[in-house]
């Protein structure tokens, strides 16, 4: 069985994974995948259309999930690169900001919850494999999403390292949201089996990547 191009870095909010994933991308000449901005995308385009989501996981059942199923089996989207970065676009528009909002903020760990949503967007997370090798970040990669990646990394700090980084960039609404992931059914926020798991607790930006980057060359056997 051919492997996918793919390494997978995940780990919970202020771990360091996206910054890390952007640059080790970068040095690769791999595309670089945020899949959590899909999730975002949804949710977005949820707001945007008026559909009610519920305010927390428990309050979701069939009937509050229906309204969002429904509009997800009818959105047009695509991916496209831009600038290195393969992102999702609806109806051929790129809500790069949009998706950052607080309105999303809060919206966003509801939407993930749902099963028929997580199945869409693994199916669409593994597409992007077809347009090239990947660093993709989040929070399944490794066990749900491309479960034979070559390369897997788990990402984590102390509990008061991760909120010093949020509090730092203004944003404390991400803890609760792996609290959500870390205790749903379908693609937990757990480390894969096989991941190299990483505490960058105390570390520079730099020192993290430089480790990321000496596995990556010793697994991928790269000079």
């Amino acid at each position: 069985m051919k492997l996918p191009q793919v390494i997978a870095i995940d780990g919970p909010s202020a771990s360091g994974k996206g910054t890390l994933s952007r640059r080790l991308a970068a040095e690769l000449g791999y595309f670089y995948v945020d899949s959590g901005a899909m999730y975002r995308t949804l949710a977005w385009h949820c707001l945007n259309k008026a559909i009610a989501i519920p305010a927390e996981p428990k309050l979701l059942n069939r009937d509050t999930e229906k309204p969002i199923i429904s509009e997800l089996r009818r959105w047009k989207t695509e991916l496209r690169e831009v600038e290195g970065s393969l992102w999702l676009h609806v109806a051929g528009y790129f809500p790069k900001t949009e998706i950052r909002t607080n309105a999303v903020e809060k919206v966003v760990p509801i939407i993930a919850q749902i099963g028929k949503v997580r199945d869409w967007m693994v199916a669409k997370q593994r597409e992007c494999s077809t347009l090239g090798p990947l660093v993709m970040e989040g929070r399944d990669i490794g066990t749900e999403v491309f479960p034979l990646a070559p390369v897997k990394f788990f990402l984590d700090a102390s509990p008061a390292a991760r909120a010093a980084r949020l509090a730092g960039r203004g944003n404390v609404a991400d803890t609760k949201r792996d609290e959500y992931d870390e205790q749903r059914k379908q693609g937990a926020l757990i480390p894969a089996i096989d991941a190299i798991r990483i505490d960058n607790t105390g570390q520079s930006v730099e020192e993290t990547f430089a480790v990321l980057l000496s596995q990556v060359r010793a697994r991928l056997k790269l000079n």
